[in-house]
């Protein structure tokens, strides 16, 4: 069976807050001539994850509460990329930001769409070799943030524990594992 789109017949904004997060309500048509009178997307901006190594091979972790899991647990550098702001850029800007670190080895390791039928927003996922610390770290947000340094055995080994709640965190240190 072949590929069949969803037929937008209408959309109407819901909820919009001055944050990026936008809900729209959708009339859809369904390839079987079925209509689905009120299918919500969400929409939030879209953001970066960054696995950074340092030259001796140590993954930047950062441990801080995270609101969405309600728990403080370990996690990747990144944040949302800024308005007109390339996501390779605002990785750089995050890992600089969050950790102290600059890399001049970046890799793309890919985009993916957070939900599979409400969109959500896109994580851009990067991995950065051979990262070096040139100043201290200033993230200005809102979390209190501890840099750890971990070995990749070590990180694999706190995402079986859960102790990476976050998906697109995981997906990152997957796709880095798996480039070696």
């Amino acid at each position: 069976m072949g590929r069949q789109d969803w037929t937008v017949i209408s959309a109407e904004e819901v909820y919009r807050n001055d944050k990026g997060l936008i809900v729209n309500r959708e009339k859809v048509l369904l390839p079987d001539g079925r209509t689905i009178p009120h299918f919500y997307q969400v929409q939030m901006p879209s953001h970066v994850t960054v696995y950074a190594t340092t030259r001796d091979g140590m993954v930047a972790c950062l441990r801080q509460y995270k609101h969405g899991p309600r728990k403080v647990s370990l996690t990747l550098p990144g944040g949302l990329i800024d308005a007109g702001e390339d996501p390779a850029e605002a990785a750089k800007r995050e890992l600089l930001e969050e950790t102290g670190l600059s890399s001049n080895e970046w890799a793309r390791l890919g985009s993916f769409t957070l939900g599979g039928n409400q969109g959500i927003a896109t994580a851009h996922l990067f991995s950065a070799a051979c990262a070096e610390e040139v100043r201290a770290p200033d993230s200005g947000d809102l979390e209190e943030m501890a840099l750890e340094f971990l070995s990749p055995e070590r990180v694999l080994a706190e995402v079986r524990s859960g102790n990476f709640p976050i998906i697109g965190h995981v997906a990152a240190i997957a796709l880095a594992n798996l480039r070696d």
